[in-house]
């Protein structure tokens, strides 16, 4: 696959994570609709976990690449770079957590308070990992 279209495909996979992220809240939150929200947030874990496979394929076949920008632009690169890789780290132990609390324990009160932690988390993870994207292949520099 070319390096171009695994890099797409892993931004919308993201990009598309958080969309249902934000569809999964809406659903408990703003209808008590528990199979939509179950639905949307297993859909969210699929498209994160494809994001994953898309970007260590793309990682193994090309490497990583290099920001070009100096300056300003570098700075605000690295100060999103920095968070976005340790919450990342985190994110995925996260959302297993919280679906096993979900699915195999029944446990929502913890379900719930966990969740509060790791939508924000995970919908930052999203945002700075298209902006990195979009510094990295779109940012004229």
């Amino acid at each position: 696959m070319r390096l171009e279209t695994l890099t797409a495909l892993s931004t919308s996979a993201i990009v598309l994570s958080a969309v249902l992220l934000l569809l999964g809240w809406y659903f408990i939150r703003g209808k008590g609709n528990v199979t939509r929200h179950k639905n949307a947030m297993l859909g969210a874990t699929v498209s994160a976990g494809l994001f994953l496979v898309f970007y260590v394929t793309r990682w193994a076949l090309y490497g990583s690449k290099s920001f070009e920008g100096e300056g300003f632009w570098r700075t605000l690169y690295f100060a999103n770079l920095i968070p976005h890789i340790l919450f990342a780290m985190t994110v995925g132990p996260l959302a297993l957590y919280l679906i096993y609390l979900a699915l195999v324990k029944e446990d929502f009160v913890r379900h719930r308070r966990w969740a509060r932690v790791t939508l924000p988390i995970w919908l930052y993870v999203a945002a700075s990992g298209w902006l990195i994207y979009w510094m990295l292949y779109k940012l004229p520099v």
